[in-house]
C-alpha cells in the first residue's frame, strides 16, 4: 500500500492530501434521494448498505503557513461516532499522515474548518491531562494554530436541532473559543494572499469551501477549489440534484453547486473531493451531451 500522501501544485502553492481514514456510512444518507439502484452502480454498497468515505483532510504550504483544511474525526472517546462512524484505519490517523509530511501538531499555523461536523472537526481538540485538577482536560491539538470558521456554522453548532444534534459535538470546537484561538468569519475572506475562504452553504448553511490561487504575478496557474461537503463525491459535483439525506438546505446546495460549477468550469479549476475513495482530485469538462463531468487532471505538473 502507498501511504505518501498526494501532492498537488498551484504556483508556489504545495497542496497535501491527507487522511484520517476511511469511514462507512449508509448509502442512502450518502445519495439521498437518488434511487439506490442509480447508485450502487457507481458506488456498490456492502451487505450493510454502506458505502466509503475517505475522512480526507488536505495541508496546504503557502504564504509561509502551514493550513490544515478539515480535521476527521479524532481520536477522543464518542459513544455516539463510535455507533455512527465505522472508521477504518490501515494506515493511521491524520497526525500520522503529518508525521510523513515531517510535521507534527505543533508545526500547524492554520486551521481552517469547512463545516463543524463530526467528521470534519475531530482533531481540533484533543484531550490532555490537566496537571492542577489531574482531571482530563480537552485543549486544541494544534497549540500554535490560529483556527476558522463561518460565524454561521458556529451558531448553528452551538445551537443544533432535532435533526443537527447528532452531528455536531462541542468538544471539537467550543474549547477552541475558551482559549481564545477560534475567529469567526462573516462571508468570503483571505486567509493568506493564496488561499481564501467562500461561503457553499447548503450541506449546512455555514458551509465553506477553500480556493487555492497564486498571485497574478506567477502566472496563470489554475486555481485549486477544495469542495468540501458542498460535494461529498465528485458525482455529486456533476450532478446538480445529487444532494445528500444530510444536507439541511438541499435546494440551496443546488444552486450553490450550479454557480460554482460554472465557476471551476471556466477557471480550469483543480476539484478537490473531501470524502471520494475513488476520484480524489480531478476538473470539470463538457461530456458528448454537453454535461459537465469530472475527469482526471491534465498533465504538466497539476498532480505531482
Amino acid at each position: 500500500m502507498d501511504v505518501n500522501p498526494i501532492t498537488l501544485h498551484c504556483g508556489s502553492a504545495r497542496i497535501h492530501l491527507l487522511s484520517d481514514g476511511t469511514s462507512y456510512w449508509d448509502g442512502g444518507g450518502t445519495f439521498g434521494l437518488v434511487p439506490r439502484t442509480r447508485w450502487m452502480k457507481l458506488l456498490p454498497p456492502d451487505e450493510l448498505n454502506r458505502v466509503p468515505q475517505e475522512l480526507r483532510c488536505v495541508l496546504i504550504e503557502a504564504d509561509g503557513q502551514r493550513i490544515l483544511v478539515d480535521c476527521g474525526v479524532g481520536d477522543k472517546p464518542n459513544d455516539l461516532i463510535a455507533t455512527q462512524y465505522d472508521v477504518r484505519r490501515p494506515r493511521g490517523t491524520l497526525l500520522d499522515d503529518l508525521a510523513r509530511c515531517g510535521l507534527g501538531p505543533e508545526d500547524i499555523d492554520i486551521v481552517i474548518f469547512t463545516h463543524l461536523h463530526g467528521d470534519h472537526s475531530g482533531w481540533a481538540t484533543t484531550l490532555c491531562q490537566d496537571t492542577q485538577s489531574s482531571r482530563p482536560a480537552v485543549v486544541p491539538t494544534f497549540p500554535r494554530a490560529r483556527y476558522y470558521v463561518q460565524s454561521r456554522e458556529y451558531e448553528d453548532a452551538t445551537h443544533p436541532n432535532e435533526r443537527t444534534r447528532n452531528t455536531y459535538f462541542a468538544e471539537n470546537f467550543v474549547p477552541l473559543m475558551q482559549h481564545g484561538v477560534l475567529t469567526l468569519l462573516d462571508g468570503e475572506a483571505c486567509i493568506t494572499p493564496c488561499v481564501r475562504v467562500v461561503p457553499t452553504p447548503g450541506h449546512t448553511a455555514g458551509h465553506q469551501s477553500v480556493i487555492v490561487a497564486p498571485p497574478t504575478d506567477e502566472g496563470t496557474t489554475p486555481p485549486v477549489f477544495l469542495l468540501g461537503d458542498l460535494a461529498p463525491y465528485m458525482i455529486h459535483f456533476e450532478r446538480l440534484p445529487w444532494v445528500t439525506a444530510y444536507d439541511v438546505l438541499p435546494m440551496v446546495t443546488i444552486e450553490t453547486k450550479r454557480r460554482w460549477q460554472l465557476w471551476a468550469f471556466q477557471q480550469g479549476a483543480t476539484l478537490v473531493s473531501c470524502h471520494d475513495t475513488l476520484r480524489p482530485v480531478g476538473r470539470l469538462a463538457r461530456n458528448d451531451k454537453g454535461l459537465f463531468s469530472v475527469v482526471s487532471p491534465e498533465d504538466g505538473g497539476t498532480l505531482a
